[in-house]
């Protein structure tokens, strides 16, 4: 028998319950072609791969560490030297990837086996149970359930503090010249460097920088990358985390979604490194309770919703937007200073916190309605921290409400929110207090008509009335300003021109 541990289960707790005689492990190439990712995710993904393979041999493990451009060669290449051989793999969390190896692999002569994955909390069974005979999910209720089955953050059946969660309280704006502390980085190695020459060789083209990679790639440093947080951001992450710097890329975030998807760190290990600091008495209770519910609660409950609704949930959009990528996404300029102070840190790093995911980049893209599944190939692409399980829900779902499955309305707002949480209005070529006229914030526009193009979807939801009331308070000669205003904005803006 032999362990197949893909670059997403880098654990080595999770491949030693297997008692293995040898792991396979394998470099494929097309995974990082198409989309065309970004390179420091191809250098985080191959690095982290070939570190733990040297980890595993310096173990006492067999390793053999294939290098092929398809998975296909790869496995034919094991095969002719392995004939018959047994295949185990823990189950894969991307959909239909173990249907395709498998075929692949009984076409070749051997024999391929799933195990359940132990790199999540809860397995698919045990979600399925607390899901079957709801009508919808919602993450409030599935987060009580986890926090219940756990214990984290519980006095008995009730949760510490009397609230499942402070959410209110996680959503101050920072004070003038607020600076949080900087995050570890870690110099890459003699691997890490190898591994961006090859990247540098071997994937022209990628758009995204590569100088400048400093993420975590081992387990050590991963264990390292937790304690910087848990020590010196996680007080401070509860309050601010909604908070979008121009000067903080980073501002209290933890930065572990990269290691924590590799396998490099378990969620639980995660958790309960925070909790630890919190009863130390060293971390607020809404702080650590913003944080576990992102682990526990979040993430989680994205995988299984995943699990459970693909293939159909990638079809979705359920507001028939049909407009192309515009420009701004593939680095031609914008004068909007939030999309491009967030695209660049895109570009340069690989990242950008959920906030700015969600109210800057997937909020602009709703109200300018891009087509949701090409807005889904470009998070695929530019995030060091994507995968399919992650950015199918998160982006159909959250991001673009091409689907009610997690949301009961869309995450659409103006340019308020973002002057509120952020400092980009501040040196802005647009004004954000403006709706109408050359210079009013796109988002202001956009917003508006946005909420005019659906009413007939949105105008019944009770949390929307008061802006449609808005709305028709403002009469039929401003909308019809707003509309041409908007429609304006579109057609420059898909020519690059805002």
């Amino acid at each position: 028998m032999t362990l197949w541990v893909l670059g997403d289960q880098l654990n080595q707790q999770a491949v030693r319950q297997f008692s293995p005689r040898r792991v396979l492990m394998v470099e494929a190439y097309e995974l990082g072609r198409n989309p065309p990712m970004h390179p420091q995710k191809l250098v985080l993904f191959f690095s982290a791969m070939r570190h733990f393979a040297h980890e595993l041999r310096e173990g006492g493990l067999e390793v053999i560490y294939l290098h092929a451009e398809t998975l296909a060669e790869a496995l034919e290449r094991f095969f002719r030297d392995n004939p018959g051989e047994t295949l185990v793999q823990m189950q894969p969390a991307d959909l239909g990837f173990a249907e395709r190896v498998g075929a692949l692999v009984e076409s070749l002569g051997g024999t391929y086996r799933l195990e359940p994955n132990r790199l999540w909390l809860l397995q698919p069974e045990e979600f399925d149970h607390w899901a079957k005979d709801r009508k919808a999910y919602r993450l409030e209720y599935f987060y009580r359930f986890v926090r219940q089955r756990t214990g984290y953050l519980m006095k008995g059946h009730l949760p510490v503090g009397g609230a499942w969660n402070y959410d209110a309280e996680n959503r101050k704006a920072p004070p003038p010249g607020y600076q949080p502390p900087a995050p570890l980085r870690f110099t890459p190695d003699a691997t890490t460097q190898a591994v961006m020459r090859m990247v540098r060789e071997s994937f022209k083209g990628h758009l995204g920088a590569l100088e400048g990679f400093d993420w975590p790639v081992t387990r050590q440093q991963a264990l390292e990358a937790l304690e910087d947080f848990v020590l010196h951001r996680l007080c401070a992450f509860g309050p601010y985390q909604d908070v979008m710097l121009e000067q903080s890329w980073s501002v209290n975030h933890a930065l572990l979604s990269p290691a924590i998807n590799l396998g490099l760190l378990h969620p639980a290990e995660v958790v309960e490194r925070a909790l630890a600091e919190y009863h130390r008495g060293y971390v607020p209770l809404e702080s650590v309770e913003g944080f576990v519910r992102q682990i526990i609660g979040w993430r989680e409950y994205i995988y299984h919703i995943y699990r459970r609704e693909m293939p159909r949930l990638l079809a979705a959009n359920q507001l028939q937007a049909e407009r192309p990528l515009p420009p701004l996404f593939t680095g031609v300029p914008t004068q909007m200073r939030c999309l491009a102070t967030v695209i660049e840190r895109v570009w340069q790093r690989g990242y950008a916190h959920h906030i700015e995911r969600l109210m800057v980049l997937a909020n602009f893209a709703l109200l300018y309605g891009i087509q949701p599944q090409a807005l889904l190939t470009w998070f695929l692409s530019a995030f060091v921290d994507a995968a399919d399980w992650v950015m199918v829900p998160n982006v159909l779902g959250m991001g673009l409400f091409a689907t009610p499955i997690l949301s009961s309305k869309p995450y659409a707002a103006s340019g308020k929110y973002i002057a509120r949480m952020s400092n980009f209005c501040q040196r802005c070529h647009f004004r954000v207090e403006e709706t109408l006229g050359e210079r009013a914030c796109p988002f202001n526009s956009l917003y508006w008509d946005f909420l005019l193009q659906q009413r007939a979807l949105l105008q019944n939801n009770p949390r929307l009335g008061a802006l449609y009331k808005t709305l028709d308070q403002r009469g039929p000669h401003w909308q019809a300003a707003l509309q041409k205003r908007a429609q304006m904005l579109r057609a420059q803006i898909a020519q690059g021109e805002v």
